[in-house]
C-alpha cells in the first residue's frame, strides 16, 4: 500500500495516511518545512490512516516539533505509532488527541 501527506491550510492539518516511510519522506519533506515555516499556531496532524510507520515517516512527524511555539496535535494516533513515539523518546513533544 502507498502512503502519502496531504497539507489543509489554515492550520495548517496534515492527513497522513497508509505506509509512511521514507518514500513518503522523500516526496514530502520539502512541502511539510515550508508548511511549518508559515503556521503561525500549532500543527494538527491526523494519522487515523496510517497503517505503517518508519524512521522516515518519525523524521516527518519531528519536523513538525522544529517550529517552536505550542506542541504539535497529534489525532487518531494508533497503538503502534504510539509505540513507535515512545520507543523514540519524542512522544513527549506531541499533544495527543484520540
Amino acid at each position: 500500500m502507498q502512503g502519502g501527506v496531504r497539507i489543509d491550510e489554515p492550520g495548517p492539518r496534515w492527513t497522513m495516511w497508509g505506509e509512511v516511510d521514507a518514500a513518503v519522506q522523500d516526496r514530502s519533506e520539502a512541502e511539510l518545512a515550508r508548511s511549518v515555516e508559515r503556521a503561525e499556531g500549532p500543527i494538527t496532524i491526523d494519522l487515523g490512516q496510517v497503517t505503517f510507520m518508519d524512521s522516515g515517516g518519525l523524521r516527518l512527524l519531528y519536523l513538525s516539533v522544529l517550529g517552536g511555539g505550542e506542541p504539535p496535535v497529534l489525532v487518531g494516533v494508533p497503538e503502534r505509532i504510539r509505540d513507535l513515539l515512545e520507543i523514540s523518546g519524542v512522544i513527549s513533544q506531541f499533544t495527543i488527541v484520540d
